[in-house]
Protein backbone atom coordinates (compact mmCIF):
# COMPACT_ATOMS: atom_id res chain seq x y z
CA UNK A 1 0.00 0.00 0.00
CA UNK A 2 1.21 3.49 -0.87
CA UNK A 3 -0.36 6.58 0.73
CA UNK A 4 0.27 10.00 -0.85
CA UNK A 5 -0.30 13.08 1.30
CA UNK A 6 -2.01 16.09 -0.32
CA UNK A 7 -2.50 19.57 1.16
CA UNK A 8 -2.42 23.30 0.39
CA UNK A 9 -3.79 25.09 -2.71
CA UNK A 10 -4.60 23.82 -6.17
CA UNK A 11 -1.11 24.02 -7.68
CA UNK A 12 0.42 22.01 -4.84
CA UNK A 13 -2.43 19.51 -4.94
CA UNK A 14 -1.68 18.91 -8.61
CA UNK A 15 2.02 18.36 -7.92
CA UNK A 16 1.23 15.85 -5.18
CA UNK A 17 -1.24 14.10 -7.47
CA UNK A 18 1.65 13.69 -9.91
CA UNK A 19 3.44 11.77 -7.15
CA UNK A 20 0.38 9.55 -6.91
CA UNK A 21 0.52 8.93 -10.67
CA UNK A 22 4.28 8.28 -10.55
CA UNK A 23 4.12 5.82 -7.67
CA UNK A 24 1.12 4.07 -9.19
CA UNK A 25 3.02 3.66 -12.47
CA UNK A 26 5.92 1.78 -10.83
CA UNK A 27 3.84 -0.20 -8.32
CA UNK A 28 1.03 -1.54 -10.55
CA UNK A 29 0.11 -4.33 -8.18
CA UNK A 30 -0.20 -2.17 -5.05
CA UNK A 31 -3.06 -0.16 -3.62
CA UNK A 32 -2.17 3.52 -4.16
CA UNK A 33 -4.30 5.97 -2.21
CA UNK A 34 -4.35 9.68 -1.53
CA UNK A 35 -4.68 11.23 1.93
CA UNK A 36 -6.30 14.67 2.44
CA UNK A 37 -6.59 14.88 6.24
CA UNK A 38 -5.30 18.44 6.57
CA UNK A 39 -8.48 19.80 4.97
CA UNK A 40 -10.55 18.20 7.74
CA UNK A 41 -8.64 19.93 10.57
CA UNK A 42 -9.65 23.62 10.80
CA UNK A 43 -6.64 24.51 12.97
CA UNK A 44 -4.35 23.77 10.03
CA UNK A 45 -5.85 26.56 7.94
CA UNK A 46 -4.93 29.02 10.67
CA UNK A 47 -1.24 28.17 10.23
CA UNK A 48 -0.91 27.44 6.50
CA UNK A 49 -3.71 28.59 4.22
CA UNK A 50 -5.53 25.70 2.57
CA UNK A 51 -7.31 28.11 0.22
CA UNK A 52 -10.47 26.53 -1.20
CA UNK A 53 -9.90 23.07 0.24
CA UNK A 54 -9.36 19.94 -1.83
CA UNK A 55 -10.29 20.82 -5.41
CA UNK A 56 -9.04 18.02 -7.66
CA UNK A 57 -12.36 16.18 -7.56
CA UNK A 58 -14.56 19.21 -8.19
CA UNK A 59 -12.42 20.72 -10.97
CA UNK A 60 -10.92 17.71 -12.74
CA UNK A 61 -13.25 14.92 -11.52
CA UNK A 62 -10.28 12.68 -10.67
CA UNK A 63 -11.78 10.85 -7.67
CA UNK A 64 -8.63 8.93 -6.72
CA UNK A 65 -9.13 6.35 -3.95
CA UNK A 66 -8.78 7.98 -0.53
CA UNK A 67 -7.21 6.16 2.40
CA UNK A 68 -10.24 7.17 4.45
CA UNK A 69 -12.24 4.47 2.65
CA UNK A 70 -10.15 1.79 4.37
CA UNK A 71 -11.50 2.62 7.82
CA UNK A 72 -14.79 2.45 9.66
CA UNK A 73 -16.22 5.72 10.93
CA UNK A 74 -15.07 4.82 14.45
CA UNK A 75 -11.51 4.04 13.31
CA UNK A 76 -11.33 7.25 11.28
CA UNK A 77 -12.52 9.34 14.23
CA UNK A 78 -9.80 7.72 16.36
CA UNK A 79 -7.17 8.47 13.71
CA UNK A 80 -8.17 12.12 13.43
CA UNK A 81 -8.22 12.36 17.23
CA UNK A 82 -4.63 11.09 17.45
CA UNK A 83 -3.51 13.59 14.83
CA UNK A 84 -5.25 16.52 16.51
CA UNK A 85 -3.72 15.55 19.84
CA UNK A 86 -0.25 15.76 18.25
CA UNK A 87 -0.86 19.39 17.26
CA UNK A 88 1.61 18.81 14.43
CA UNK A 89 0.82 22.24 12.98
CA UNK A 90 2.63 23.74 16.01
CA UNK A 91 5.52 21.30 15.64
CA UNK A 92 7.08 22.56 12.43
CA UNK A 93 4.14 21.13 10.45
CA UNK A 94 5.67 17.69 11.05
CA UNK A 95 2.82 15.71 9.52
CA UNK A 96 4.99 12.80 8.23
CA UNK A 97 5.96 11.69 11.74
CA UNK A 98 2.68 12.38 13.49
CA UNK A 99 0.45 11.05 10.71
CA UNK A 100 2.34 7.76 10.42
CA UNK A 101 2.28 7.39 14.22
CA UNK A 102 -1.49 7.96 14.17
CA UNK A 103 -1.97 5.40 11.39
CA UNK A 104 0.03 2.84 13.37
CA UNK A 105 -2.19 3.40 16.42
CA UNK A 106 -5.21 2.33 14.36
CA UNK A 107 -3.44 -0.71 12.94
CA UNK A 108 -1.79 0.49 9.71
CA UNK A 109 2.02 0.63 9.70
CA UNK A 110 3.50 2.87 6.99
CA UNK A 111 7.16 3.60 6.31
CA UNK A 112 7.64 7.37 6.44
CA UNK A 113 9.87 8.40 3.53
CA UNK A 114 9.28 12.14 4.02
CA UNK A 115 11.49 12.40 7.09
CA UNK A 116 11.22 14.19 10.43
CA UNK A 117 10.71 17.94 10.08
CA UNK A 118 11.60 18.47 13.76
CA UNK A 119 14.94 16.69 13.59
CA UNK A 120 18.09 18.81 14.10
CA UNK A 121 19.47 19.81 10.75
CA UNK A 122 16.24 19.15 8.90
CA UNK A 123 15.95 21.48 5.86
CA UNK A 124 12.35 22.08 6.96
CA UNK A 125 13.35 23.42 10.39
CA UNK A 126 13.41 27.21 9.93
CA UNK A 127 12.59 30.30 11.99
CA UNK A 128 9.49 30.72 9.83
CA UNK A 129 8.10 27.60 11.47
CA UNK A 130 7.94 29.09 14.94
CA UNK A 131 4.40 29.89 16.13
CA UNK A 132 3.58 33.57 15.80
CA UNK A 133 6.55 34.35 13.53
CA UNK A 134 5.72 37.32 11.30
CA UNK A 135 7.14 37.73 7.81
CA UNK A 136 8.14 41.36 8.17
CA UNK A 137 9.42 43.67 5.47
CA UNK A 138 12.84 43.52 7.13
CA UNK A 139 12.86 39.73 6.89
CA UNK A 140 11.86 39.88 3.25
CA UNK A 141 14.65 42.35 2.48
CA UNK A 142 17.28 40.31 4.37
CA UNK A 143 16.12 37.15 2.61
CA UNK A 144 16.56 38.93 -0.73
CA UNK A 145 20.09 40.05 0.20
CA UNK A 146 20.95 36.52 1.33
CA UNK A 147 19.81 35.01 -1.96
CA UNK A 148 21.49 37.66 -4.12
CA UNK A 149 24.88 38.12 -2.49
CA UNK A 150 25.68 35.08 -0.33
CA UNK A 151 26.91 31.99 -2.13
CA UNK A 152 25.35 28.72 -1.08
CA UNK A 153 26.18 25.16 -2.04
CA UNK A 154 24.11 23.64 -4.81
CA UNK A 155 20.75 22.29 -3.62
CA UNK A 156 20.65 18.55 -2.99
CA UNK A 157 19.32 16.35 -5.79
CA UNK A 158 15.56 16.14 -6.04
CA UNK A 159 14.12 13.28 -4.00
CA UNK A 160 13.07 10.08 -5.71
CA UNK A 161 9.48 10.50 -6.88
CA UNK A 162 8.98 7.18 -8.66
CA UNK A 163 9.23 5.22 -5.39
CA UNK A 164 9.18 1.50 -6.06
CA UNK A 165 9.02 -0.55 -2.87
CA UNK A 166 7.49 -3.66 -1.39
CA UNK A 167 6.89 -1.72 1.84
CA UNK A 168 3.76 0.15 2.83
CA UNK A 169 4.87 3.73 2.24
CA UNK A 170 3.75 7.21 3.31
CA UNK A 171 4.94 10.05 1.06
CA UNK A 172 3.68 13.06 -0.92
CA UNK A 173 3.95 16.85 -0.95
CA UNK A 174 7.52 16.81 -2.29
CA UNK A 175 6.40 19.55 -4.75
CA UNK A 176 9.40 18.92 -6.99
CA UNK A 177 7.70 17.74 -10.17
CA UNK A 178 7.92 21.38 -11.29
CA UNK A 179 11.73 21.09 -11.39
CA UNK A 180 13.98 19.97 -14.22
CA UNK A 181 15.32 16.44 -14.29
CA UNK A 182 12.76 14.73 -12.06
CA UNK A 183 11.05 12.72 -14.77
CA UNK A 184 7.65 14.32 -15.28
CA UNK A 185 8.01 13.44 -18.96
CA UNK A 186 7.55 9.79 -17.94
CA UNK A 187 3.95 10.52 -16.97
CA UNK A 188 3.35 13.61 -19.12
CA UNK A 189 0.56 12.06 -21.21
CA UNK A 190 -1.38 10.95 -18.14
CA UNK A 191 -0.77 14.26 -16.35
CA UNK A 192 -2.24 16.23 -19.24
CA UNK A 193 -5.20 13.90 -19.49
CA UNK A 194 -5.90 14.26 -15.77
CA UNK A 195 -5.56 18.03 -15.74
CA UNK A 196 -7.90 18.85 -18.59
CA UNK A 197 -9.92 21.91 -17.61
CA UNK A 198 -13.69 22.07 -17.96
CA UNK A 199 -14.97 24.28 -20.76
CA UNK A 200 -15.04 27.98 -20.02
CA UNK A 201 -18.50 29.33 -19.39
CA UNK A 202 -18.42 32.95 -18.23
CA UNK A 203 -18.60 35.70 -20.84
CA UNK A 204 -15.44 37.39 -19.50
CA UNK A 205 -13.40 34.17 -19.59
CA UNK A 206 -14.61 33.18 -23.04
CA UNK A 207 -13.82 36.62 -24.43
CA UNK A 208 -10.34 36.62 -22.90
CA UNK A 209 -9.59 33.08 -24.13
CA UNK A 210 -10.38 34.10 -27.69
CA UNK A 211 -8.26 37.23 -27.34
CA UNK A 212 -5.13 35.61 -25.88
CA UNK A 213 -5.06 32.97 -28.60
CA UNK A 214 -5.21 35.59 -31.36
CA UNK A 215 -2.22 37.71 -30.26
CA UNK A 216 1.28 37.34 -28.83
CA UNK A 217 -0.11 37.03 -25.32
CA UNK A 218 2.18 36.99 -22.28
CA UNK A 219 0.72 35.96 -18.93
CA UNK A 220 2.48 37.54 -15.94
CA UNK A 221 1.62 35.74 -12.73
CA UNK A 222 2.38 38.23 -9.96
CA UNK A 223 2.08 36.01 -6.87
CA UNK A 224 2.51 38.03 -3.71
CA UNK A 225 0.30 37.54 -0.64
CA UNK A 226 1.53 34.69 1.55
CA UNK A 227 4.36 33.98 -0.91
CA UNK A 228 5.89 37.47 -0.89
CA UNK A 229 8.86 36.53 1.29
CA UNK A 230 9.78 33.79 -1.21
CA UNK A 231 9.27 36.03 -4.22
CA UNK A 232 10.71 39.25 -2.79
CA UNK A 233 13.66 39.23 -5.19
CA UNK A 234 11.27 38.90 -8.14
CA UNK A 235 9.83 42.32 -7.31
CA UNK A 236 12.91 44.11 -6.00
CA UNK A 237 15.75 42.32 -7.79
CA UNK A 238 14.77 43.08 -11.37
CA UNK A 239 13.52 39.62 -12.38
CA UNK A 240 10.32 40.86 -14.02
CA UNK A 241 12.21 43.61 -15.85
CA UNK A 242 14.70 41.14 -17.31
CA UNK A 243 12.02 38.65 -18.36
CA UNK A 244 9.78 41.31 -19.91
CA UNK A 245 12.73 42.89 -21.72
CA UNK A 246 13.62 39.52 -23.23
CA UNK A 247 10.06 38.90 -24.36
CA UNK A 248 9.80 42.34 -25.93
CA UNK A 249 12.97 41.56 -27.90
CA UNK A 250 11.82 38.06 -28.88
CA UNK A 251 8.21 38.40 -29.99
CA UNK A 252 6.37 41.05 -32.02
CA UNK A 253 3.76 43.27 -30.38
CA UNK A 254 3.44 41.41 -27.06
CA UNK A 255 0.24 41.89 -25.08
CA UNK A 256 0.76 41.43 -21.34
CA UNK A 257 -1.97 39.89 -19.18
CA UNK A 258 -1.35 40.36 -15.47
CA UNK A 259 -2.79 37.81 -13.05
CA UNK A 260 -2.57 38.52 -9.30
CA UNK A 261 -3.84 37.18 -6.04
CA UNK A 262 -6.88 39.37 -5.15
CA UNK A 263 -5.03 41.42 -2.52
CA UNK A 264 -2.29 42.46 -4.94
CA UNK A 265 -4.25 43.82 -7.92
CA UNK A 266 -4.21 47.45 -6.79
CA UNK A 267 -0.54 47.19 -5.87
CA UNK A 268 0.27 45.89 -9.34
CA UNK A 269 -1.70 48.67 -11.01
CA UNK A 270 0.48 51.26 -9.25
CA UNK A 271 3.87 49.59 -9.73
CA UNK A 272 4.40 49.38 -13.48
CA UNK A 273 8.18 49.92 -13.17
CA UNK A 274 8.55 46.72 -11.13
CA UNK A 275 7.35 44.80 -14.19
CA UNK A 276 9.43 46.76 -16.68
CA UNK A 277 6.23 47.97 -18.30
CA UNK A 278 4.87 51.35 -19.29
CA UNK A 279 1.14 51.25 -18.56
CA UNK A 280 0.57 54.13 -20.99
CA UNK A 281 2.35 52.59 -23.98
CA UNK A 282 2.44 48.81 -23.57
CA UNK A 283 -0.55 46.59 -24.27
CA UNK A 284 -1.67 45.47 -20.81
CA UNK A 285 -4.78 43.78 -19.40
CA UNK A 286 -5.43 42.99 -15.76
CA UNK A 287 -7.30 39.74 -15.24
CA UNK A 288 -8.96 40.21 -11.87
CA UNK A 289 -12.47 38.79 -11.95
CA UNK A 290 -11.95 35.14 -11.01
CA UNK A 291 -12.03 34.90 -7.22
CA UNK A 292 -12.77 32.40 -4.46
CA UNK A 293 -14.17 29.13 -5.78
CA UNK A 294 -13.60 30.18 -9.40
CA UNK A 295 -10.01 31.41 -8.89
CA UNK A 296 -8.74 28.23 -10.57
CA UNK A 297 -9.99 29.62 -13.88
CA UNK A 298 -6.95 31.94 -13.83
CA UNK A 299 -4.67 28.91 -14.16
CA UNK A 300 -6.67 27.84 -17.19
CA UNK A 301 -6.46 31.31 -18.75
CA UNK A 302 -2.71 31.54 -18.01
CA UNK A 303 -2.22 28.24 -19.83
CA UNK A 304 -4.07 29.58 -22.88
CA UNK A 305 -1.64 32.49 -23.24
CA UNK A 306 1.25 31.87 -25.63
CA UNK A 307 3.98 32.84 -23.17
CA UNK A 308 4.31 33.06 -19.37
CA UNK A 309 6.34 34.91 -16.74
CA UNK A 310 5.90 33.26 -13.36
CA UNK A 311 7.15 33.58 -9.81
CA UNK A 312 7.90 30.79 -7.32
CA UNK A 313 4.35 29.53 -7.36
CA UNK A 314 3.09 26.11 -8.35
CA UNK A 315 -0.16 27.74 -9.53
CA UNK A 316 1.70 29.86 -12.08
CA UNK A 317 4.04 27.02 -13.02
CA UNK A 318 1.10 24.80 -13.96
CA UNK A 319 -0.20 27.57 -16.19
CA UNK A 320 3.15 27.58 -17.99
CA UNK A 321 3.53 23.80 -18.12
CA UNK A 322 0.03 23.17 -19.49
CA UNK A 323 0.55 25.77 -22.22
CA UNK A 324 0.54 23.77 -25.48
CA UNK A 325 1.78 26.57 -27.79
CA UNK A 326 4.72 25.05 -29.70
CA UNK A 327 6.90 28.20 -29.64
CA UNK A 328 6.15 29.19 -26.07
CA UNK A 329 8.60 31.16 -23.92
CA UNK A 330 8.16 30.44 -20.23
CA UNK A 331 10.18 32.43 -17.70
CA UNK A 332 10.99 31.71 -14.05
CA UNK A 333 13.43 33.16 -11.49
CA UNK A 334 15.31 29.89 -10.80
CA UNK A 335 17.30 27.74 -13.20
CA UNK A 336 16.11 24.57 -11.47
CA UNK A 337 12.49 25.27 -12.47
CA UNK A 338 11.21 23.46 -15.54
CA UNK A 339 10.64 26.45 -17.83
CA UNK A 340 12.25 27.40 -21.13
CA UNK A 341 14.12 30.39 -19.65
CA UNK A 342 15.14 31.80 -16.27
CA UNK A 343 16.25 35.32 -15.35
Amino acid sequence: MKVIHIESGLGNQMLSFCEYLAIKSVNPGDDCLIETIVYDIPECNEVICQWNGYELDTIFHLHAPNVKSMFSDKQWEALISHIRQSRFWERNWNYPVHFTQAFEKVGVKLRNVRGDFEAPGSPYMTPLSKPGYKKTFIFQYLNYIRKKYIKHPSPPPSPELFIQSEDNVFTGQQLTFKNKGVGIERIDKEVRECFTFPALCSKADLSLAEEVQSCQSVAIHARRGDMLSYNFDCYYGGYFKRAVKYLKQSIPNPHFYIFCDPGSVEWAKHNSKVFGLDFRKDHITFVDWNKGETSWRDMQLISLCKHQVITRSSFGWWGAYLNSYKDKITCSPDDITNTTHHF
